[in-house]
């Protein structure tokens, strides 16, 4: 059975050692949120690298219906923003706050400085970037290539939080279906089959996956790609 990590990439934070985490978190300016709380709009473009020092966050974007597309949680030790450390393209997403959150900003400049004087920095990074970067290709796989339920049933595994979280995906099916580019009636009849089998139980504002290998088993049995 395929390891259950290639959906699941680590935060920036989990590269580092207690030492090194310190020195970064001394070097940043400490921001805490409300519920709700805007940390960064899209199209700014104030360089530096924010990391979730606790709480969460979400990404997405707002189409130009109004809709907010849900495209991602991120939750303790990840980071946000690093693509304009290095380049010069504006945040892409909206991101704000779920439930009382901290975070760390660390300036484009100073970041570099910290990394030059200590480059385990610029390898973490890379690392936790290029994980996230695979994720995002599993996505695209899934999109065009799988039928309607396998589909879905990739996107749960990607977006179900590793342990010691409670597998629980915290999306509303209408915020699932924007993400993936379903109808709701499409996103509903997917969730149903997959609870039909026992795989998901489907609640208020959220799916619980009742067993990631289970699914995963599922998967591989219905799209031969594992």
């Amino acid at each position: 059975m395929m390891d259950l990590t290639r959906f699941q990439p680590k935060p920036f934070l989990s590269f580092l050692d207690e030492g090194q985490v310190a020195r970064l978190k001394a070097a940043g300016n400490l921001r805490r949120l409300t519920d709700g709380q805007y940390i960064h709009s899209r199209g700014d473009t104030d360089p530096g690298i924010s990391i979730i020092e606790s709480g969460a966050a979400k990404a997405g974007i707002y189409g130009t219906d109004g809709e907010f597309i849900l495209t991602s949680f991120l939750g303790p030790g990840h980071s946000f923003g690093e693509f304009t450390v290095f380049t010069d393209i504006p945040l892409s997403h909206d991101i704000s706050a779920v439930g009382p959150t901290s975070v760390i900003r660390i300036p484009s400049q100073r970041f570099l400085e910290l990394g030059t004087e200590e480059p385990a920095y610029l390898s973490a990074l890379m690392r936790a970037t290029l994980m996230r970067s695979h994720i995002l290709l599993e996505m695209l796989h899934a999109i065009r290539i799988l039928p309607l339920v396998p589909r879905v049933a990739k996107f749960l595994l990607i977006l179900t939080p590793p342990p010691p979280a409670k597998p629980k995906v915290r999306f509303k099916q209408t915020d699932l279906a924007a993400t993936i580019g379903l109808s709701r009636a499409s996103m509903n009849r997917a969730l149903t089959e997959l609870e039909k089998v026992g795989l998901i139980e489907r609640s208020y504002g959220g799916i619980k996956i009742i067993s990631s290998s289970d699914l995963l088993d599922w998967l591989s049995n219905e799209s031969g790609d594992y």
